[in-house]
């Protein structure tokens, strides 16, 4: 496996800090959404349940607040920070933490995208360093001389390439994963946030 690593050349080192960089990330958001998805059903039942009853209940805030990265205890804090009747300041609220739940939803989303780019292209330019590598043992005038050296170079080209193409193919599948995560839950948020908005003016009457 080293031998495969070195055989692709210089080109391999930042093609592994890369795919260092991309699977810390993968790793992260698929325990993000585990996690996310786990506390979703309870606490979102339990805000819906509570808010009219208790929305000015010390231990009701206190609860949110502890579960302040949860981003349906955040908007539900700013719904209750919001001391106003005008409804459409009201939307631009909801609007707000919508767009700003939904950057961090797509949390690494550029690291993803990056990569993806980048990682084919540093493939192609290992490819063409192999390939120059290899036309520098070619002698016309002696055939197989210099084969060895020639393969070597044939065989760079070939690992770099390769490596660059499964970087990218195993962040875009990741990514489209967590995309495919992130468009279901902000349907959920939004249904939770039409609710939430019933409630707030439902009081107010």
């Amino acid at each position: 496996m080293i031998k495969l690593f070195i055989s692709g050349g210089i080109v391999m080192w930042p093609l592994l800090f890369l795919s260092i960089i991309s699977l810390a990330c993968i790793f992260e958001r698929f325990v993000f959404w585990i996690n996310l998805n786990k506390q979703n059903n309870v606490l979102i039942n339990y805000i819906l349940e509570n808010y009219e009853d208790k929305k000015n209940s010390e231990i009701f805030i206190q609860k949110l607040k502890s579960k302040d990265k949860n981003p349906y205890a955040k908007l539900t804090i700013e719904i209750l920070n919001f001391k106003n009747t005008n409804l459409q300041e009201f939307n631009e609220l909801i609007n707000s933490s919508l767009s700003n739940i939904d950057n961090t939803l797509n949390k690494y989303g550029n690291i993803f995208g990056l990569t993806i780019n980048i990682s084919p292209l540093l493939g192609l330019l290992g490819t063409v360093i192999g390939l120059m590598n290899s036309f520098k043992f070619i002698d016309i005038g002696n055939v197989g001389s210099n084969a060895k050296e020639v393969t070597g170079g044939i065989s760079e080209a070939l690992v770099s390439t390769a490596y660059g193409l499964i970087i990218a193919i195993v962040t875009v599948v990741f990514l489209s994963y967590f995309n495919s995560c992130r468009n279901n839950e902000m349907f959920l948020i939004e249904e939770f946030s039409y609710k939430l908005r019933t409630y707030y003016f439902k009081n107010l009457r």
